[in-house]
């Protein structure tokens, strides 16, 4: 375990630590989650992780501004329980969890991914345009899947984030910066009202059943297919 005390930047400090890193796979996360599932959620990323070069628990297939969640249903992906106090305690935010990993991500949310060696040989966090703690995600993510390497969610590890994250005039900056930078590549925006799934619990074991609950529906096979790719 690597700890980056005091960067100057999320992406500074990620790319400080991958660079101490030593292992094939590097896992980027933040201090505040707290894996539901402690006995197995690792064995489930490491089978993921041979199937793919950066796995996450959130993002979007269509890529189209400085928000993956702005793309909306039913292009958003992933379940998150997180610390709420409106109206429960608990709650657990669902974009979309039709099997157990979904394959054709173009960007991933930041709270955790886990990397390849590979794509950190080819891809680096943006220290320059992202010199603060916003949008240095979804450009890393953004620009590994530009680059030929295959994103997904899991769907299979149930997490609890202790923050919702700051969307303030800031984010809105860095949100900017990551247009401009990928204006080019970026999809058109599908400027439509939506709300995702949010369901409110009392205690982390309601969390945990609730985000359980989606694998009634998902197959045997749901561990080896993942859904296609936008076109």
């Amino acid at each position: 375990m690597i700890s980056i005390r005091s960067p100057r930047s999320l992406a500074e400090g990620y790319n400080t630590g991958a660079d101490r890193a030593t292992g094939e796979v590097v896992i980027f996360s933040h201090d505040d989650i707290e894996f539901l599932e402690p006995s197995s959620w690792l064995r489930n990323l490491q089978n993921h992780m041979t199937r793919f070069d950066i796995v996450g628990l959130a993002g979007t297939n269509r890529m189209a501004t400085g928000s993956w969640a702005r793309s909306g249903p039913p292009n958003t992906f992933g379940q998150i329980g997180e610390v709420d106090g409106r109206p429960a305690p608990y709650r657990v935010l669902i974009m979309s969890a039709p099997r157990r990993i979904v394959s054709g991500l173009q960007a991933l949310d930041g709270l955790f991914f886990a990397v390849r060696r590979t794509v950190l040989e080819t891809v680096r966090f943006d220290a320059t345009t992202f010199d603060g703690f916003h949008c240095y995600d979804i450009d890393f993510t953004y620009s590994a899947y530009r680059a030929g390497f295959r994103l997904a969610v899991a769907c299979d590890l149930p997490v609890l984030h202790a923050s919702q994250g700051n969307f303030d005039k800031t984010w809105e900056m860095y949100a900017e910066r990551f247009q401009r930078k990928h204006a080019e590549t970026l999809a058109v925006f599908r400027r439509r009202p939506f709300r995702h799934a949010v369901v409110g619990a009392t205690t982390k074991e309601e969390v945990l059943e609730i985000m359980r609950g989606a694998r009634e529906v998902w197959s045997d096979h749901d561990g080896a297919q993942g859904s296609p790719g936008p076109d």
